[in-house]
């Protein structure tokens, strides 16, 4: 059976890494730091669902926080 991008990419444990190592990057980046500095430090852990799902990987959903607006709502500019 043929891997899926998930599983060859090296799963849970390799995504949290990738984000990790990006997300240590950019803070460090003279010229992108400013863009990220008042990001939540959360943030990272937010992507890795929906990374793990768009690259076959668990369907698994972590709940939104109270008040956090769907992606259509945050992008319906203001409706």
């Amino acid at each position: 059976m043929t891997p899926t991008l998930y599983e060859w990419a090296g799963g849970a444990a390799a995504l949290r890494k990738l984000f990790e190592r990006f997300y240590e990057r950019v803070r460090a980046d003279d010229l992108l730091a400013p863009v990220f500095a008042g990001m939540d430090p959360e943030h990272p852990s937010t992507l890795r669902p929906g990374w793990a799902r768009s690259s076959a990987g668990p369907r698994t959903t972590r709940p939104r926080a109270a008040g956090t607006p769907t992606w259509s709502g945050a992008t319906s500019a203001g409706r």
